[in-house]
């Protein structure tokens, strides 16, 4: 009965809570509730009392059918009675004359095969039974006399209850109307059970039954969930005063002593479980495992104490007895044993079963097919296969009794060869089986079409062989499709589809053959197919027990055969058994004892396979309470045999991670470091506040840290250069606030480049794979940092041509990049991927046609075909900077390609430099012109002030020293100039302005020349002709052909200096709309004029002028 909210209708002594309107009404209802059905019992039981003097007259009868055949056909329903016939059954009984039946109807009552919920349904006939015949009474019980009065050890407990519960009903409703007989007959028969089951309480069920449901009427006692009610709801419940007082107190006194009996069997079941439980757990933990038969009396005693507790709690609540307070039998797990544990347990409790929630998901959370899959699909199967593995079960409890393994004892080939011999396999022929599933189907299709056409008609035998095979093809489908199988939906789907449409005794065994036969390269398929094994175990218990069996015989007879080959089928087959342990398919104890068989062998191939068993169900046996110490004992026992065995340094290294990933060795807590406040606000605005929204924010704040401070502003330079800290994608926010911040701290923006470009050199000096994600962090700082002009366009390709050379041995080789390493193409890509974009123009679309040469070179050294993460990188990147670029397939033709391009790129890029260098000396006011306009322009609408910078001068010793020489050197060559006399004599004659710049005439092989004559104070012009042959004529044919050549090269110069100067405003121009802010950005680089990057002198064989 459910729990009823308290009523406040007592106004007087109101309960401390005041009820809800809602709450008052349920509580009124139950009250009602509870007094109709007492009105009802006592109304029937006062009709069944006054039936003894008003039977139906003869007549009555007479109107009646009493026909033989429907009187016996109503004898046999009335022996298989149940609740959902009553109405029909009742129908039945009004319309039959059963006046010569009686005694067959009472001795089919009280003997038929009803169970608890049926009971009111036989009391319900047997009121209308009684209000018409008389003798119906008498013999009802006189029956129940006679079974209720004998009752031995040999009664079914179920059939005392039934009749039990029936004697009480009829004496509270009073259709036996002799109650002195009938309650002295319940008294007799409750003592009777009282005194001879007070040790072994067979009959508990059945006097829990009567007290629930007679106990109010019969004993006189308020059950205590209807006490608390009344209390504390202060309702009044109903009851029926049947007997008076002093023979209730008889039958509770009686089942206070039966009771009294059942409280002290349970306190005593209780004590001698947990002594068991806590000598289970010292010995699991002594030896490592517990012998099957002590466990599975700890389980039977277990049920029977969990049944003996439900029933004593039903008892003593509705007799209002209190049971005591037994401690929780989970004590046993927090017993000291657990304390004085060894070998690592301690750490085991802090420790949980699974690595994530979702790997438990995947071995734990499996799909529950007997809610899905309709029983006539599988009962037949399910109940043939429990027979069988129970069956098998005791053959091998009886084999274990035999021949119980002993842990200490050693493992020898006869113990294998037995083992062997033991497994068995059924290989039967299954034409017959598939046959039958044909001649099956044909007869139901005959069926089918003899309903429709009302006519027996036989299936032609071509619909047989169409069945047949289309039977096979969905076969052999769903086998190709379990080598797709990658996640649990998949599994999931394939366990429902084999239930629903292939479950067949043929299409089981082609199952198991193929998940037995996955191929040996497919390791990553038997986690899958072992969840599906799993899926269907509960439905199809032969799949797993078959394909166990054959995983356990081919393991045995690997170990038998001893040969050395076939080492990647020994490896599938034992992560198989892996796979189907972690799934509970394979017991525990097997693991370990292929384990414990393969360290007994441990050499060649067995050390391999028990590696791979320990990385794939070690961590599992570890870490279970039940194989803990067993499973470390193992580990030990294999780090001992490493120790002692020889063993090649691949064998020792799969040992020792096949021991630590099982057992990984403690760890030191991580210490949280105590930084200052200042230091912790610095890494705040970097790492959780900078993005891109709040850069001049963030920039306003570093400005005002204070930079004076040593400690301060190496920190914060610490902080910029671990970019790796920050989100990969905020990293340009980086640079930008770096950018804004050299502008005031220059000496910060110098010391950051310094480092990120010193890092990447000690990144490819160190070469440790844990640091890639480091490199690639600071690859991509540098190429932003010349997005901000926070670098020139040298540095970035000095760092490729260092990323692509570093360690480059004459010979060709590189101890420290190795062909298979791809770390340093993913620097290059990330340094073009981020500055590439500006190298499209000019001598820098040059040089970086040139690097994706020697960059292609680079590929094309490393092992074929690349990984394809790498090469689909390198194809995007490319794409993006370069889209007609031709790729090379081979070594020579990129050669061919440098050695075209490299002479035509050294005559370009040294005229470059040149022409720079010139116009830097040249026109630096035209330059610092330049220079103003720009940052007028860039100033825009901001409303910020840029500083501008001068450079200082720094005063040292070396420079008062050279001042000193220089004027020592002046005084004296001065002093030698006043004393001594100079004479300037003059030789040269000044040459006319209209004959200075004339080139000199050749005519046929003589060259005209004219020689200024001085005659007194006159000059004059005197013709000679010199042969060409002359050393004199060729020298100056010679000077004049480079004057020439010399003047259209400075032409070809200033010209291009112009149109780059023009392109270069106009897209200053362009740009100008878009830049905001002293603050530049990636897509607001403007390409003023500059000098052009000098390449390295390694890569090429000349020095360009700064």
């Amino acid at each position: 009965m459910s729990a009823i909210p308290s009523d406040t209708r007592d106004t007087e002594d109101p309960p401390e809570k005041k009820l809800s309107k809602e709450e008052e009404l349920k509580a009124i209802e139950f009250e009602r509730e509870s007094e109709r059905k007492c009105n009802e019992k006592l109304q029937d039981r006062q009709r069944n009392l006054d039936a003894k003097t008003h039977h139906p007259p003869e007549s009555f009868f007479r109107k009646l059918d009493s026909s033989v055949k429907k009187n016996s056909v109503f004898i046999k329903k009335l022996s298989t009675l149940t609740e959902a016939s009553k109405d029909k059954l009742a129908h039945d009984l009004n319309s039959l004359n059963l006046t010569k039946y009686i005694e067959e109807v009472v001795t089919a009552i009280c003997t038929a095969k009803i169970k608890m919920q049926d009971v009111n349904c036989a009391v319900h006939l047997c009121q209308i039974l009684h209000r018409r015949y008389p003798d119906f009474s008498s013999l009802l019980l006189k029956t129940l006399h006679s079974s209720l009065s004998n009752i031995n050890k040999d009664d079914k407990v179920s059939r005392v209850r039934i009749e039990l519960r029936l004697l009480g009903q009829m004496l509270v409703l009073g259709i036996i109307t002799d109650q002195k007989e009938g309650f002295s007959l319940l008294h007799n028969t409750l003592h009777n059970i009282v005194t001879n089951d007070k040790e072994k309480l067979e009959f508990l069920p059945a006097i829990v039954s009567f007290v629930k449901h007679c106990g109010d009427d019969i004993i006189g006692v308020t059950s205590k969930p209807n006490k608390q009610l009344i209390d504390q709801y202060k309702i009044r419940i109903s009851h029926m005063n049947i007997l008076p007082r002093d023979k209730q107190q008889i039958f509770y006194d009686l089942m206070k002593e039966y009771i009294t009996a059942v409280i002290y069997s349970l306190v005593q079941l209780h004590s001698r479980l947990l002594k068991m439980l806590k000598a289970n757990k010292k010995t699991l933990y002594m030896k490592g495992e517990i012998s099957a038969e002590r466990v599975e009396e700890a389980d039977k005693l277990t049920v029977q104490y969990n049944k003996l507790m439900v029933n004593t709690t039903t008892l003593g609540e509705m007799l209002d007895v209190s049971l005591p307070d037994l401690p929780p039998l989970s004590i046993v797990d927090e017993d000291d044993c657990t304390a004085n544990q060894n070998d690592g347990n301690a750490n085991l409790s802090n420790t949980e079963l699974w690595e994530d929630e979702d790997q438990r998901t995947f071995y734990r959370d499996i799909l529950d097919l007997t809610g899905i899959i309709p029983q006539i699909l599988y009962k037949k199967d399910k109940d043939k296969a429990t027979k069988e593995q129970e069956e098998k079960k005791r053959r091998q409890q009886k084999e274990k009794k035999d021949d119980k393994k002993d842990d200490e004892g050693e493992i020898t080939e006869e113990t294998i060869e037995e083992e062997f011999k033991k497994l068995h396999i059924d290989d039967e022929d299954d034409d017959e089986e598939e046959e039958e599933v044909v001649q099956v189907t044909t007869q139901q299709a005959t069926k089918d079409n003899s309903k429709d056409n009302n006519a027996a008609t036989t299936t032609p035998p071509t619909s047989n062989s169409t069945i047949t095979i289309s039977n096979k093809a969905a076969m052999e489908m769903y086998l190709n499709k379990l080598s797709n199988i990658s996640n649990r939906d998949l599994v999931n789907d394939a366990a429902q589809e084999f239930c629903l449409r292939l479950n067949t005794k043929t299409n089981r065994k082609k199952l198991i053959r193929t998940l037995y036969g996955v191929p040996r390269n497919r390791l990553d398929l038997l986690p899958f197919h072992a969840r599906l094994v799993t899926t269907l175990a509960p439905i199809l218990p032969d799949v797993p027990q078959d394909l166990f069996t054959l995983l356990k015989k081919e393991f045995l007879y690997h170990l038998r055969k001893k040969d050395q080959s076939n080492l990647e089928t020994k490896v599938k087959n034992i992560r198989f058994i892996g796979e189907l342990t972690k799934f509970e398919i394979c017991e525990k104890s097997e693991a370990l004892w292929f384990l414990r068989v393969l360290l007994e062998q441990f050499t060649h191939h067995n050390v391999e396979i028990a590696c791979n068993l320990v990385e794939c169900c070690g961590r599992y046996l570890f870490r279970s309470p039940e194989t803990h110490v067993k499973t470390n004992h193992l580990l030990d026992q294999m780090m001992r045999k490493k120790t002692v065995h020889n063993l090649d340094s691949r064998q020792v290294t799969m040992v020792e991670n096949a021991y630590y990933y099982c057992n990984p060795p403690d760890r030191v807590a991580y210490v949280k470091k105590d930084r200052p406040p200042l230091h912790q606000y610095i890494r705040k605005l970097l790492i959780k506040d900078l993005n891109k929204n709040n850069i001049e924010k963030v920039l306003r704040q570093f400005r005002k840290l204070p930079w004076k401070d040593d400690d301060v502003a190496m920190y914060a330079v610490k902080c910029l250069c671990r970019v790796w800290m920050v989100k990969y994608n905020n990293i340009y926010c980086v640079a930008s606030l770096l950018s804004g911040l050299a502008q005031f701290q220059e000496r910060i923006g110098i010391l950051v480049v310094d480092n990120v470009v010193e890092a990447i050199r000690i990144g490819m000096e160190i070469n440790q794979p844990q640091y890639n994600q480091r490199r690639i962090s600071e690859a991509k700082l540098l190429g932003e940092l010349y997005n901000y002009r926070m670098v020139e366009s040298n540095l970035i390709f000095n760092t490729l041509y260092l990323i692509l050379s570093f360690g480059l041995l004459p010979d060709g080789s590189n101890p420290i990049d190795p062909p298979t390493e791809t770390i340093r193409i993913r620097l290059i890509l990330t340094i073009l991927e981020t500055s590439g974009q500006y190298f499209e123009k000019g001598s820098l679309k040059k040089k970086c046609d040139l690097f994706l040469l020697f960059f292609q070179k680079y590929l094309l050294g490393k092992i074929q075909p690349l990984p394809i993460d790498v090469e689909y990188s390198v194809q995007d990147t490319l794409e993006s900077i370069r889209p007609n670029i031709q790729m090379y397939s081979n070594i020579s033709g990129v050669e061919e390609a440098i050695a075209e391009i490299s002479p035509s790129l050294k005559g370009a890029f040294a005229s470059v430099d040149q022409e720079e260098s010139d116009t830097e000396e040249g026109s630096s006011t035209e330059t610092e012109a330049v220079e103003q306009d720009e940052s007028e322009e860039n100033r825009g609408d901001d409303d910020d002030v840029k500083v501008n910078r001068k450079l200082e001068v720094v005063k040292c010793e070396e420079d008062d020293e050279f001042i000193k020489e220089l004027e020592k050197t002046m005084t004296a060559d001065i002093s030698s100039r006043l004393t001594g006399t100079a004479k300037v004599t003059s030789t040269d004659l000044a040459i006319p302005m209209n004959q200075a710049f004339k080139e000199h005439k050749i005519e046929g092989n003589v060259m005209k020349f004219k020689v200024l004559l001085k005659k007194g104070s006159k000059q004059h012009f005197k013709q000679m002709d010199v042969p060409i042959e002359s050393e004199f004529a060729s020298n100056l044919f010679d000077k004049q052909k480079a004057v020439r050549k010399e003047r259209e090269e400075l032409k070809r110069l200033v010209l291009g200096h112009e149109q780059r100067q023009e392109a270069e405003e106009l897209l200053a121009e362009q740009q100008e709309s878009r830049n905001v802010g002293f603050l530049m950005r990636p897509n607001d680089r403007k390409q003023k004029p500059r000098k052009a990057p000098q390449l390295t002198t390694e890569m090429f064989n000349f020095n360009s002028s700064k």
